[in-house]
């Protein structure tokens, strides 16, 4: 049964739409190009008001096409509940003519770094971490910096750090207490606070490309809910996303951006 979703995720989803063709042309003469989706979910969603089914991250990146038709060599596929693995696998069966996808049912803490090991560290590697909550942890990130990897995620603040702040989950996926000395400022201050140190974190780390902004993703009601960030390790990665975030959101019109302030 597909997952019941909000308008807004058709904008995360056009974000990763409008990119991975993108990133296919540009990485085409690789021997393979993996795309891992950390957080896969049913693989295709229903609209709340409407009930129109669309299709998830996963079904998207299977049917991506660069340039000369270029695909994704590899796809896999982890998630961890065994009721959404199932339908996963059903619409991945009927979609992936080339079983080129591989599905993981398990914690993305222990089977991404697992996974990571059985990947030539000279494919392009591109890492979508949607999470439902406060994941992963941030030793799962740190591994990943080994490969040639990029990164785009669900920042879940809104959503799951701001309900959260004494949860030792929020200290795991940072990785140190260091983050709370953001955490007393206002609304605009925290949000910019919290971003730039887990992006200055990721750059420490080797992806230093990212977009000049980070794409904020609000409710029907307004609500704040998540950000789009973005890390690369090579220049074309954070050009092709900052375009990536600059085209119209699913229903045409202009894109909300956090602009971090000016110190």
């Amino acid at each position: 049964m597909p997952r019941k979703i909000g308008a807004w995720t058709q904008d995360k989803l056009k974000v990763i739409a409008d990119y991975l063709p993108a990133y296919l042309s540009a990485t085409q003469k690789a021997y393979e190009r993996i795309y891992i989706d950390a957080f896969a979910g049913p693989g295709v969603n229903a609209l709340e008001r409407t009930g129109n089914v669309v299709d998830g991250s996963p079904l998207i990146a299977l049917d991506a096409k660069g340039r000369n038709s270029v695909g994704f060599e590899k796809l896999f596929f982890i998630e961890n509940d065994a009721e959404a693995v199932q339908e996963l696998r059903d619409v991945v069966e009927k979609r992936d003519q080339g079983r080129r996808a591989t599905i993981i049912h398990g914690d993305v803490n222990v089977e991404l770094p697992r996974l990571m090991e059985s990947i030539s560290k000279k494919s392009p590697t591109f890492v979508l971490l949607d999470p439902a909550g406060i994941d992963p942890a941030w030793e799962t990130i740190t591994m990943l910096a080994g490969w040639r990897t990029e990164l785009l995620i669900n920042f879940p603040l809104g959503m799951s750090i701001n309900r959260n702040p004494d949860s030792p989950k929020t200290d795991a996926y940072f990785g140190t207490t260091e983050w709370k000395k953001h955490w007393d400022g206002g609304r605009l201050s925290r949000t910019s606070g919290l971003i730039r140190f887990h992006l200055e974190r990721l750059a420490d780390l080797g992806w230093s490309e990212q977009p000049d902004h980070a794409r904020l993703v609000r409710g029907s009601g307004n609500q704040y809910l998540y950000y789009l960030l973005f890390a690369s390790k090579h220049t074309a990665g954070g050009r092709i996303m900052s375009w990536a975030l600059d085209q119209p959101n699913a229903a045409g019109q202009g894109r909300l951006t956090l602009q971090f302030p000016v110190e």
